[in-house]
């Protein structure tokens, strides 16, 4: 049997993969589970060499809450975390969820490992974020020359053009809202039945997990009407199985939405019972405020692609859970022609594998996806050294920093059928804690000294940096600003606590005194740009006398959003859940930056 490949679309929520098939050697959806095509990205850790996932966690959850991670994905930003008593890398959950993945794929292709692994990421991941990735499948014997990455949104557009040949200069969206994170990228055809892209934004924080919230607030607010004493168990006492219980038909709900004009959520505990009917139009009202973020996304990434009317757009590709929502579609379509295509929980796992050329023998080198190194193969029957497929046992040190593939927003990529990804660039990826190093990848494999305060032409990389650009009222307010994520422009966003103690905390919720900050002059000229180019519906812009700053501020049904952007510092501050718009031109206004 010749090799074969696999790709493992690692989820917030649930994990997806596809691989070459046994018998027709096209790329097919990997089934993980006895139901279905996804399994859940859970994991449940009894100790750093022993980590159930899958169902398996969900089951084991009840009997150790301190164990169970419901979301590892989130976590992969942290440097290190805390778990059932252990501290443990963030690297450790997601082997878990891979050694899973190929030991059933495995199974399929008769005890034979792949050749090569793909890995899945969001847009914005910085490279120490894809690090984590790449020191898991390493864990697995999949180091360098034997992995590769790409990024949601691309695999995406790999699988929407795998069929179409478009003229040169058509350009095509994809919006991937999934889980926890959304992407979106643009591209546009060459001359070479190839694509460029050419913008692409993120937002790690946007994702289904947001409208699960949202209902859950919802259900919240009925109880404290109809059943309080019901609520205040479930805020309290509430035992695992009943809030996951609750979570489970919450998630239920949103998703029958979908293709319902209403649904039933129903809450039990304690010897109460309660079930609440919400309809379509409700919900909707309900998330506006999350949906007109992924629009404003949307909108200010076909800015940054130069696109300013629907026509100049080929088609706007819809992919991940989230995107099923019926409002989403309608928003969107005011931006371009929508379209969607199969699951789109599985598109971004086939779509990987297109994108590296997976119907092409890649145990030969000389088909080998250019910039992808071809490892040996394991003799037929023989599992990846140095761990065996039947366990969870991992080692607590990873082998060497393995490889990790880098590259521009106009990375190169293929549109037909077992189409070939040029990838950009490949760097030695160097697995860094935040805040131990300031050096980053070059091509070469070495270090190059990054850069630590932000000028004209670049982001700000650390967080004193960040803090610097506070004028002095909003730096003796904040307690702490702690590392979040980089953006897809490899600048550092913080999240900021502001002291309770400080009379700039009136100013915010109670449950709320946090804002996130990032610097990077660029970034925030073309984001004050397109708030004053687009009409958004539901938002509102304020500007300084110079205009050079301003805030725009969604104020929805529940809550307001607002986000702040100097063009003069680079300075971007976001704030979310607050009270109302006027609690937070307050805060801008007292600290003199309005």
């Amino acid at each position: 049997m010749s090799g074969w490949m696999l790709s493992v679309d690692f989820g917030t929520s649930n994990t997806a993969a596809a691989h070459t098939g046994v018998v027709t050697g096209a790329v097919e959806t990997l089934p993980l589970t006895h139901q279905g095509n996804l399994m859940s990205s859970a994991v449940f850790v009894v100790s750093p060499d022993a980590i159930d996932v899958g169902d398996v966690a969900l089951n084991r959850a009840e009997t150790n809450p301190a164990a169970f991670i419901p979301s590892p994905k989130r976590l992969i930003g942290q440097g290190m975390v805390h778990v059932n008593g252990y501290d443990i890398a963030p690297s450790l959950p997601v082997t878990a969820v891979l050694h899973s993945v190929i030991g059933r794929a495995v199974a399929a292709h008769r005890d034979q490992p792949p050749s090569h692994l793909v890995l899945t990421h969001p847009e914005g991941w910085s490279p120490r974020e894809i690090g984590v990735l790449l020191e898991a499948a390493a864990r697995l014997g999949y180091g360098s020359g034997r992995v590769s990455t790409i990024s949601e949104p691309r695999a995406a557009a790999h699988y929407y053009s795998r069929t179409e040949t478009m003229p040169p200069g058509t350009k095509i969206a994809v919006f991937d809202f999934g889980g926890g994170t959304l992407d979106i990228a643009v591209l546009t055809a060459t001359d070479t039945s190839t694509f460029d892209i050419i913008a692409a934004r993120g937002d790690n924080s946007l994702g289904g997990k947001n409208l699960d919230a949202v209902l859950r607030r919802w259900v919240d607010g009925m109880l404290d009407d109809r059943n309080p004493a019901l609520l205040a168990f479930i805020r309290s006492d509430a035992p695992l199985h009943v809030t996951r219980s609750l979570e489970d038909s919450i998630q239920r709900a949103k998703e029958l939405l979908s293709s319902s004009p209403s649904a039933t959520i129903t809450v039990s505990g304690n010897g109460h019972q309660e079930t609440f009917t919400i309809t379509r139009p409700e919900f909707e009202s309900l998330i506006a405020v999350a949906v007109d973020r992924a629009v404003s996304l949307t909108q200010q990434t076909l800015t940054d692609a130069g696109i300013s009317h629907p026509s100049e757009l080929s088609a706007l590709y819809l992919t991940g859970g989230s995107s099923r929502i019926p409002l989403v579609h309608q928003r969107l379509a005011a931006l371009g022609p929508i379209a969607t295509l199969d699951d789109p929980k599985t598109v971004v796992a086939q779509g990987a594998l297109i994108g590296v050329g997976a119907t092409r023998d890649v145990t030969n080198p000389q088909l080998a996806p250019p910039g992808i190194g071809v490892g040996p193969n394991p003799p037929h029957g023989q599992r990846p050294s140095p761990f065996t497929l039947s366990n969870n046992r991992f080692p607590e040190s990873a082998p060497a920093a393995p490889r990790v593939s880098g590259g521009s927003l106009r990375t190169r990529v293929l549109i037909g059928a077992g189409a070939v990804a040029v990838i950009a660039a490949i760097a030695a990826a160097v697995i860094l804690i935040p805040g131990n190093s300031s050096d980053t990848p070059t091509a070469t494999g070495g270090t190059s000294s990054a850069p630590t305060s932000a000028t004209k032409a670049g982001p700000a990389q650390d967080a004193d940096t960040i803090m610097a650009a506070f004028p002095a009222g909003l730096k003796a307010a904040v307690e702490k600003c702690e590392r979040s994520r980089f953006t897809s422009d490899q600048a550092l966003e913080v999240n900021c606590t502001v002291n309770k103690s400080n009379a700039l905390a009136a100013k915010f919720p109670e449950y709320g005194k946090t804002f996130t900050a990032s610097v990077d002059p660029k970034e925030a000229k073309k984001t004050l740009l397109g708030y004053r180019e687009y009409d958004n519906t539901g938002y509102t812009l304020t500007e300084n006398a110079a205009g050079t700053a301003g805030v725009n501020i969604r104020d929805g049904s529940e809550y307001v959003y607002g986000t702040y952007v100097n063009f003069e510092s680079g300075l971007t501050l976001a704030f979310s859940g607050q009270d109302s718009a006027e609690s937070i031109l307050s805060v801008l206004r007292t600290v003199g930056l309005l």
